[in-house]
């Protein structure tokens, strides 16, 4: 049997990974019948090529027990290599969204059930494209039960840049009438049927085919977005996603959209006409029986159902009216559903409901907030217990509300106070005319999930503000020791208390911090930023006030408050990817490079080493570096008040690293040569790792800061000569500056246009630090092998450019730098090209060696000590160095004209101070110990260094004697320095002279 409708389809609808693009397999699934299971069991192979897969579809045919084949709408990732008889390897298939790499296709899944003809169904899908602007299908597939039309796409999409375009297409769908599972068209890991198969769904197989119907070519993604623009839609965020850290649930939620509702399991049974008050989707169903629902929506209207009063019969009253109804068909699916009810499903939210093709969601007031309909059913309360006579411990009663509530054991709240159901804090007051106690509420604001940090000693504890918006309140204890300082803190974190309320507020937190610190679990100590080790083990990475470890997240302590706000994760991640794109579309290795050491500089801390410093430098404005380092700032904090900048003292730049600690710096705007000069500076303290000790005001040591990060720095130079001009006697600071130039743009379309810059970074103004959250959460849960694959490929990159043991930073920067830009293509946040930047690093390293074989600081080298000599010689030269034939080296006076002056290589008579004596004939240098000390000093360079190196290389010896011995400028003993020209042919400048 031929296959090349399989390859014709496959190789179309899936974006097959070219050379040098990172690994990526196609999925290729198929079903099979288990005996005693309803639905059929899964097998699959993962194909790394086109011929695999048409492979794997062949073995699928092969199987006579194969019920469907299908191929998974995304590329993976990753899959689980498996070997078999004779020791034959396959790879089995990973299919979920957090391995999913791209796709190219946008599809539609149309079912003829929905539809009274088949024929009517395909008159349908040309209504849509006619008035949708939709261009021609690329593919249409016809399954034997339906059709799945693609829309195949010029370039591979990830999920984020797919997902808009693909709900736009869902949404159209259900405005203009086209009945089809538009919960398929917005799955990124759909799994669709592959031509050339079979469909045995039914009693008669059926043949799964292309249909003529098809285009020999690709559409532009921004064409198709450009026809769906009116019909895009702001995906609903789930109401836990955000917050469950901060408010959890009274029982588990499941994750997933189907299952939002499983924590209210327990919850009575809701009235479905109640319901339906709440949600239009319901209330259609009720009045229309589902005449016009797809098969989809009639499942999600029975999965209701057994969350209903009498739920069979509202499953028959939901569904009486569809095309495909009967009693016996409606039977089985509510029996099925109720089974997957006690097996843990939970309610399907309205973004599932939306997703499969409901059309009321869009303008449904409970759309946004994320739930399920059943969240905003109406249902009984239960009745209130008796009054009791005397008052319990943890209970209280109200003038509001006469019912007692409980305190829950290991409650918080101090005894006298309490939580009510929405969280504010309450003062039980005793009522002495009636004996009962009322609540009198502290503030407006709920005051939940607190701990208390030591070193320093911070109240922690979480409130709602504006617009429903959860915020983490910090206050200092030194700060809450006044009703006035407390007042203050509360004000400026968004909490205005009156002030008849600040004495009780204050008596409140006072007896709140004594029983936080008794009770177990409220105490904690962390850093708030970076690698957190607990008990000496590494325990995870702290961002976004949670140390995020592969047990999930718990509270970290809370930052400097001027630093936290800088690095408050804000906004959305859209803008970010936006920014990011931008800059990796121009396949420019320099400025990937920057936009990677985002992700770089938390891997710092698996190299040992402690500091490492990244420059790039362009003689030319406008080439794109500051953009490039403004997105890669907004990955972690703000991209403008997180920068550094010319004004900032380097005290105050290294306590931020201090307290950054695992996380980038930033500093651009190097422009002049005193600005470079103080950043020099900063390099040799980076290396070390941590701040400079210094004393409080109250005379005690203050604690200090230290870090393992990097560095990235932009300027219009290059540092390298200010670095070696600081260090003049040794390759340290040079090793320590791993520095390139950003070249202009290839072409006019490479270069960052100003315009769309601007924009980018206003946009990013508002929106940060979220991706630095979600890296967090990804570097916590898998630092064991971020450190196993950070390792490897150090040895690797070592091992390829024969790296030396002083050249240990520069290639622990290239491996952090490629390590990160690999960590964030995996996670979806960039597309950068992986080969390209590593042969733009692996140039720049061998640069970085020419530089500093071309630096005359390496004192090890005959040539750069010779340089200095000559340097010292020339300007002793005209006023404080003689020559004469020999220099008298034996004790006493030296015969009469045995010594005689060379007039013809110095004008003697101009002589200030003898500090050189050089002998012509005899080749040998005498001269002044202190006068070179002194030299030395005045241009930088270490004396002790030094004089080694000429003692080591040149052979020079330190003896006493006099200057000028046997001519009239002879001087008094003293320490000289004494060198043989014979044997340091470098120096021998007198035939040159």
């Amino acid at each position: 049997m031929s296959f090349e409708q399989a390859r014709e389809y496959l190789a179309r609808v899936l974006p097959w990974p070219q050379e040098g693009d990172a690994p990526a397999f196609v999925n290729i699934h198929w079903t099979f019948p288990v005996a005693d299971r309803t639905a059929p069991a899964w097998a699959g192979r993962a194909a790394r090529n086109l011929n695999e897969a048409v492979k794997a579809v062949e073995y699928a045919m092969s199987k006579p027990d194969t019920l469907a084949i299908y191929a998974c709408m995304s590329t993976a990732r990753n899959a689980t290599e498996r070997s078999g008889k004779n020791n034959y390897v396959w790879y089995s298939p990973i299919r979920n969204r957090e391995n999913a790499a791209t796709t190219k296709s946008l599809f539609l899944d149309l079912d003829f059930k929905d539809y009274a003809e088949p024929a009517d169904a395909v008159t349908a899908l040309g209504n849509y494209l006619h008035t949708s602007g939709m261009p021609k299908p690329s593919l249409i597939v016809s399954t034997g039960g339906g059709m799945h039309v693609y829309w195949t796409l010029d370039r591979a999409l990830t999920v984020h840049e797919w997902e808009p375009i693909a709900r736009a297409l869902a949404e159209s769908t259900k405005q203009l009438g086209l009945k089809c599972d538009t919960q398929c068209t917005v799955d990124f890991v759909r799994v669709l049927r592959i031509p050339n198969t079979v469909n045995k769904k039914t009693s008669t197989p059926r043949p799964v085919s292309l249909t003529n119907a098809k285009t020999e070519y690709d559409y532009s993604v921004e064409h198709i977005a450009k026809i769906l623009e009116p019909y895009k839609v702001a995906a609903p965020q789930d109401a836990y996603a955000v917050d469950v850290a901060l408010f959890p649930p009274k029982a588990p939620v499941q994750v997933g959209e189907i299952a939002l509702g499983i924590e209210d399991r327990k919850a009575p049974p809701a009235d479905v006409d109640a319901l339906a008050t709440e949600c239009p989707f319901i209330a259609d169903a009720l009045n229309s029986g589902g005449v016009n629902f797809t098969n989809p929506l009639w499942n999600l209207t029975t999965l209701i159902s057994v969350f209903c009063e009498d739920g069979r019969t509202q499953a028959h009253r939901m569904a009486s009216q569809h095309p495909g109804y009967s009693q016996a068909t409606t039977d089985e699916l509510f029996d099925r559903k109720a089974k997957e009810r006690e097996r843990g499903i939970g309610w399907p939210s309205c973004a599932t409901i939306s997703g499969a093709g409901a059309v009321h969601c869009s303008q449904c007031q409970h759309f946004q907030k994320g739930r399920s309909p059943l969240n905003f059913a109406p249902r009984p309360q239960p009745s209130a217990p008796a009054q009791p006579t005397q008052l319990l411990p943890g209970q209280v009663t109200s003038h509001a509300a006469s019912q007692p509530t409980v305190a829950q054991p290991g409650n918080d709240v101090p005894q006298g106070y309490v939580r009510q159901p929405d969280g504010v804090i309450a003062r039980l007051v005793v009522d002495p005319t009636t004996g009962l106690t009322e609540q009198i509420p502290l503030c407006k604001y709920p005051m939940q999930l607190p701990f208390v940090q030591d070193s320093p000693w911070v109240l922690h504890f979480t409130s709602v503000l504006d617009n429903n918006r959860a915020k983490r309140i910090s206050l200092p204890f030194d700060a809450m020791s006044t009703e006035d300082g407390l007042t203050k803190q509360l004000w400026n974190q968004g909490i205005p208390i009156r002030k008849s309320e600040s004495k009780n507020a204050k008596e409140f937190m006072s007896s709140w911090i004594e029983t936080l610190q008794k009770q177990k679990g409220y105490v904690i100590n962390s850093v708030p930023f970076g690698w957190n080790v607990h008990n000496g083990q590494l325990e995870g990475f702290c961002f976004g006030g949670h140390v995020w470890s592969p047990n999930g997240g718990r509270p970290a302590v809370a930052p400097d408050l001027v630093i936290g706000q800088q690095y408050e994760p804000t906004g959305t991640r859209e803008p970010w990817i936006a920014a990011a794109k931008l800059i990796t579309d121009q396949d420019r290795p320099a400025l990937d490079a920057i936009l990677a050491s985002a992700f770089a500089a938390p891997l710092v801390r698996f190299t040992g080493h402690p500091g490492l410093q990244m420059s790039c430098y362009s003689l030319e404005s406008g080439i794109g570096k500051t953009t490039a380092l403004k997105v890669a700032q907004a990955v972690w904090g703000d991209p403008v008040r997180a920068m550094q900048g010319l004004s900032d003292t380097q005290n105050s730049v290294l306590h931020k690293i201090g307290e950054i600690r695992s996380l980038p710096l930033y500093w651009d705007e190097l422009k002049t040569e005193d600005d470079t000069k103080r950043f020099v500076n900063l390099t040799f303290q980076l290396s070390l790792g941590k701040e400079k000790s210094r004393m409080t005001s109250g005379v005690t040591q203050r604690s200090v800061g230290t870090w393992q990060t990097i560095l990235v720095s932009a300027s219009n130079e290059s540092l390298l000569d200010y670095v070696t001009s600081n260090t003049k006697m040794t390759t340290a600071g040079l090793y320590r500056v791993f520095e390139y130039e950003v070249p202009p743009a290839q072409t006019q379309q490479g270069q960052i246009a100003m315009a769309d810059a601007q924009l980018m970074i206003a946009e990013l103004h508002d929106n940060y630090g979220v991706i630095g959250l979600e890296y967090a959460k990804f570097l916590g849960a898998n630092h064991a092998r971020i450190k196993e694959e950070l390792t490897n490929a150090a040895k690797a990159i070592t091992d390829e450019v024969t790296a030396q043991k002083d050249e240990r930073f520069w290639v622990t920067i290239v491996t952090c730098v490629l390590m990160g830009a690999a960590y964030a293509n995996e996670q979806g946040f960039t597309n950068i090209n992986l080969p390209g930047l590593k042969a733009f690093l692996l140039d720049t390293l061998a640069k970085m060696r020419g530089e500093r074989n071309s630096q005359p600081v390496d004192m090890k080298q005959d040539i750069n000590v010779s340089n200095v000599m000559t340097q010292f010689f020339n300007q002793m030269r005209a006023r404080h160095t003689l020559f004469t034939n020999v220099i008298h080296l034996n004790r006493g006076k030296p015969l009469p004209g045995s010594v005689s002056l060379v007039n013809s290589l110095n004008d003697h008579g101009k002589l200030d101070a003898l500090y050189v004596h050089v002998g012509v004939d005899s080749k040998m240098v005498r001269f002044s110990s202190t006068a070179f000390t002194n030299w030395l000093n005045e241009n930088g360079y270490a004396r002790h260094v030094f004089t080694q190196a000429i003692e080591k290389q040149f052979c020079a010896r330190y003896t006493r004697g006099r200057l000028g011995g046997g001519t009239r400028f002879s001087t008094a003993t003293e320490y000289l320095y004494e060198i043989d020209l014979n044997i340091a042919p470098l120096l021998d400048f007198i035939d040159e002279a």
